[in-house]
């Protein structure tokens, strides 16, 4: 595998270090709604509570997830973010090789290098609209697929409601892992998947519970804008449940977290008014970005937007410089496998924050 830079966005605290004002992040997808209030006044009433360790179980948290989905709490596990989980599957199963489709989220990767695992890049063309191409798979005994990815923004597995589906009849068998692995698995990241008001359509949470090839990520971190705090889960048959709780570190979700968790996920006001500014931002950004001549924006189902910059001579790099000087941080692509120099990704924010990125954008001027 060829080295790769494995930095992320949303790295706020080292820009404004360096540029000392406010910057408004375009670079990390967070819901632009950030915490509503009652959630922030919870923390604040217990915040003695970090006194005492955290509940190890986090009981409390895992049973108001499985009321969400009607399942048992039995095949939920909670993580320090889905990030931990990730690296938790792979330190757990240990597998000897896995396919990443790319460009997708680069902890893939990086989790495959901590356990030494082969891994095969399976590229998304972008004259194919970053599809899935079943001609490009060969087996492998883990499979990670990002489902909204990231960062191409499109669904790339079709909805389970779907009559024919070759890939989703494919996926459903696992003709991707080894067939005489019997630790292989299929791990799709719903890191983004909250973000679709039909998610019930498209989500594996119900398949991982009967088969033991699929682990379904989810994430706290993206729509119920929680980062911070570092919370997530997965969902998979009790008997995986049970092996990767034998390698799950104690207390590896703080209180905190579990009560904020606890508390936004059954907040249907909330979940109305994200999925309203969301839908109608991404449409004004992607209408206003059409009318500059000089970047491409991908359609995108999830929060954030793909763009391709048209214009000879400037990078990625280059335009986040320039946009910095302008108080704004968009995300530099250029390090994402699969993707070159030419590639940013930008959050869907508040139509004022959202409006000021167009802005500027208009004022860029460049030379050769």
């Amino acid at each position: 595998m060829a080295d790769l830079d494995f930095s992320h966005g949303g790295n706020i605290y080292d820009v404004q270090g360096r540029y000392r004002k406010k910057i408004i992040d375009f670079s990390a997808n967070i819901n632009p709604l950030g915490l509503p209030g009652r959630i922030k006044k919870a923390i604040y009433k217990n915040f003695a509570r970090i006194l005492h360790y955290p509940d190890r179980r986090a009981s409390n948290i895992t049973q108001k997830i499985a009321k969400y989905w009607g399942i048992d709490k039995e095949n939920i596990l909670l993580g320090n973010g889905s990030c931990e989980l990730i690296y938790l599957i792979m330190s757990t199963f240990k597998p000897k090789s896995m396919s990443i489709p790319v460009p997708t989220f680069s902890e893939y990767e990086r989790a495959a290098k901590s356990t030494k695992t082969q891994v095969q890049f399976i590229k998304l063309k972008e004259k194919e609209d970053f599809r899935l191409n079943l001609s490009q798979f060969n087996k492998a005994d883990v499979f990670f697929l990002c489902n909204p990815n990231n960062p191409t923004g499109n669904l790339i597995l079709p909805s389970l409601r779907a009559k024919r589906s070759n890939l989703k009849d494919r996926l459903l068998r696992r003709d991707f892992v080894s067939p005489r692995n019997d630790s292989s698995k299929i791990v799709i990241d719903e890191a983004f998947m909250d973000f679709l008001p039909d998610q019930k359509n498209y989500t594996f949470v119900w398949k991982a519970l009967r088969c033991k090839k699929i682990i379904v990520l989810r994430s706290f971190t993206k729509f119920f804008a929680l980062p911070g705090l570092r919370i997530g889960y997965l969902v998979a048959h009790k008997e995986v449940i049970d092996q990767l709780k034998h390698n799950r570190p104690p207390w590896n979700t703080n209180c905190l977290a579990q009560l904020a968790a606890e508390l936004i996920i059954n907040d249907r006001e909330y979940l109305k008014r994200t999925y309203k500014l969301i839908e109608s931002q991404r449409q004004f950004l992607f209408e206003q970005l059409a009318k500059i001549g000089w970047l491409k924006a991908y359609p995108s189902v999830t929060n954030f937007l793909l763009l391709k910059i048209e214009r000879v001579g400037m990078t990625a790099t280059s335009l986040q410089a320039i946009l910095l000087k302008k108080g704004i941080l968009i995300r530099d692509c250029s390090n994402f496998r699969n993707l070159n120099d030419k590639y940013i990704r930008i959050a869907v924010r508040s139509h004022k924050e959202n409006l000021k990125l167009i802005t500027a954008l208009k004022k860029v001027r460049w030379k050769i």
